[in-house]
């Protein structure tokens, strides 16, 4: 296996053949340039039904890899990828030798560089002088000196790629590239996953750069959706999906009513999604990527001075964002749990020291008929006071996690070497020193809200304020190893959690 490769493309109606062979061949990066005829030659891809094609082929053959369509090498005479090619693979016995193609062609390759030819017979083939499927190099009916598109382009897939090379296919000199900031995702689905804007605008560039660098690029961010369209007015084509050509007209009316040039709209086709499932988008959307992040491994575990055993999991999330059914999940599936919500509650019995604690502080007053510690009128005190919620924290925190580590060391002793500490408050009591990973359940804020008031009997006001005192949606990713989300249906947490279950058990027997 090799990280690059380089497909050589005589013929598009082999690429169906060709993709699923590769992934045994490359793993990382996988360059595709036109090369018909039997002469050594390298053409402009210049249809863009093709280059769609390839893309969707490529999302259902090659899910891991990074596809790039070159398109136009044909101008300089050589290939220069960004990237060091390490294997050239001919769709078919090359008609060309394979050395020259190699030496003649390919400016940015790996020392040890190599070919190989993948067998296609019984596919259709291009003689000499037959008309090419491609267009033969020839250009499209209009190219346009100025164009302009914007998106959010997260985590750049293969739908974005589509977009983007319309857009470089219609552009002749200058092509301009509007990427959302952060006012602008949080409508989105799982939004605390999206990359920060400077990173998402550095893989687009790279992109363009890499597939045509023939045009110069300005890839810059957004905050509304009109971007540069709003004052610039050397402009002449903005390339929309089917999704945003309300917005594309929406730039027009703004422009017009500002006396600037009205542009001339290009709508790109959806791609479908073919291996999509029924909670995530029919199209290739980053969307379904970020769905398909929940469960696996956003960064490396805190291993730090720690032993692995037992090898201690933080299970925490913002409330309602469902932490204790994916306890439930872990405990079935073998993980010991220690709750810490429980451990607390067991601290406010008349006779423990938290017990107390709590009353010296805030008084008798919130005792029930019964002398114990009536929760919701400790929770009406602390919940609406930030300073009161501060005051008991200090006071029970320490207690509470000097509990749950008596309850891991318990566990451990019992033969449990995955101990999954559940606990809501662990992000702002700094438990993290404890743990070698943080698992994160999150929800969109309006579901928490719901699910407060539905299953605690609050009020909105009531709900917002106990979600709004605990760390956001945002911190709680940002201090996670893996993420969880309840949005969907039992099967599908369910999923996420046998796949965190199933990547941690892998990662421990390579350390063991």
């Amino acid at each position: 296996m090799t990280s690059t490769g380089l497909l050589v493309l005589t013929s598009p109606s082999r690429v169906r053949k060709v993709l699923p062979v590769i992934q045994h061949h490359v793993l990382q990066t996988l360059y595709i340039q036109y090369s018909p005829g039997k002469r050594v030659q390298c053409q402009m891809m210049t249809n863009s039904r093709v280059i769609t094609s390839i893309y969707a082929l490529a999302t259902s053959f090659l899910e891991r890899v990074d596809v790039r369509v070159l398109i136009s090498r044909a101008n300089q005479g050589f290939i220069a990828t960004r990237r060091p090619v390490e294997l050239v693979i001919f769709d078919g016995n090359p008609r060309v030798d394979p050395q020259t193609f190699v030496e003649k062609f390919l400016r940015n390759r790996s020392r040890s560089c190599r070919w190989i030819s993948l067998d296609t017979d019984g596919d259709e083939t291009l003689g000499e002088g037959e008309k090419n499927p491609l267009g033969g190099g020839e250009e499209l009916e209009k190219v346009w000196d100025r164009v302009v598109l914007g998106g959010t382009f997260d985590r750049l897939h293969n739908g974005h790629k589509i977009l983007l090379s319309e857009a470089v296919l219609r552009c002749r000199e200058k092509l301009t590239v509007g990427v959302t900031d952060e006012t602008m995702i949080q409508g989105k689905i799982l939004w605390e996953l999206i990359e920060p804007c400077e990173k998402r605008i550095e893989a687009v560039k790279e992109f363009l750069q890499d597939i045509d660098d023939s045009i110069s690029y300005d890839v810059v961010p957004i905050s509304d959706i009109y971007g540069p369209t709003r004052s610039e007015e050397n402009l002449d084509l903005i390339v929309v999906s089917e999704e945003t050509k309300r917005g594309g007209q929406k730039v027009n009316e703004l422009r017009g009513e500002k006396g600037l040039r009205i542009l001339d709209v290009h709508v790109v086709q959806l791609a479908e999604d073919g291996g999509h499932s029924d909670h995530e988008e029919a199209k290739i959307s980053s969307s379904n990527q970020r769905i398909r992040l929940l469960g696996t491994r956003l960064k490396e575990p805190n291993l730090l001075g720690k032993s692995l055993k037992p090898y201690i999991i933080g299970l925490t999330g913002g409330i309602a964002s469902g932490k204790s059914s994916v306890a439930e999940k872990l405990q079935a599936l073998g993980a010991g749990v220690v709750h810490c919500d429980k451990l607390a509650h067991d601290l406010y019995e008349p006779g423990r020291a938290g017990f107390q604690r709590v009353v010296e502080l805030f008084g008798e007053g919130i005792l029930d008929g019964e002398r114990r510690i009536d929760r919701k009128k400790l929770g009406k005190i602390v919940f609406n006071d930030k300073e009161q919620l501060d005051r008991l924290n200090r006071a029970v925190w320490p207690a509470i996690l000097e509990a749950a580590v008596d309850e891991i060391q318990k566990l451990h002793v019992q033969g449990y070497e995955i101990i999954v500490m559940e606990a809501a408050v662990l992000i702002q009591a700094r438990w993290q020193s404890v743990c070698h990973e943080i698992w994160t359940c999150i929800v969109p804020h309006s579901e928490a809200v719901k699910r407060m008031m539905e299953r605690n009997n609050l009020t909105e006001l009531e709900a917002e304020a106990r979600i709004n005192v605990q760390p956001s949606n945002i911190e709680q990713v940002e201090a996670a190893t893996v993420v969880f989300s309840t949005l969907w249906s039992h099967q599908v947490t369910l999923e996420q959690v046998n796949r965190a279950w199933k990547a941690v058990n892998h990662f421990l027997s390579q350390k063991s």
